[in-house]
């Protein structure tokens, strides 16, 4: 990854360390005192080379549990001072659920509830056909699945228990 690049061990330690932490590239590059497309190609290898290593095995728990997040853009609660680089509108300011086109990419989970095991991925939406690939890939056939009551869900061929976050139901 880092062939042919002219780092010093006190530019590449904490380039990895902060592309790992999400800092931004930009920051990273001003800091370490390298070029922001260097930052950013070195970044790319890394994210990429972290995606060969996840495991694309189901996990092997006959209980698991499956939910999706959004993450939200930015910093929240930081001051911008530059008058001349306002801040841009906030995502997590918007209603209904996250995509990539609105700048609150999902990430989906299962996690094993014997193993502990976890798959994550960073999707383009929360669509049915997304969640269903999602959990069947990551799960056995004879899994029971506990999700929320997001209709999404509901083509999952598993056996599978709902809890109502409505009325501050968790999975166990």
């Amino acid at each position: 990854m880092f062939e042919q690049r002219q780092l010093r061990p006190q530019q590449a330690v904490p380039l990895i360390h902060g592309v790992l932490k999400g800092e931004p590239s930009d920051v990273l590059a001003r800091e370490l005192e390298l070029n922001y497309v260097t930052v950013l190609q070195l970044r790319r290898k890394i994210q990429d080379n972290a995606k060969l290593l996840q495991s694309e095995e189901p996990i092997p728990d006959f209980e698991a549990e499956s939910d999706e997040m959004f993450q939200n853009a930015g910093k929240k609660g930081d001051e911008h001072f530059d008058p001349q680089d306002p801040p841009r509108c906030r995502a997590n300011k918007r209603r209904g659920r996250g995509t990539y086109e609105n700048d609150r990419p999902p990430v989906l989970g299962v996690v094993g509830r014997e193993s502990g095991l976890v798959r994550l991925r960073v999707v383009m939406d929360t669509k049915a056909i997304t969640l269903e690939k999602h959990v069947h890939q990551f799960t056995l056939s004879d899994c029971h699945v506990y999700t929320d009551e997001y209709d999404s869900y509901n083509g999952i061929e598993r056996r599978r228990s709902c809890v109502q976050h409505g009325i501050k139901e968790w999975a166990q």
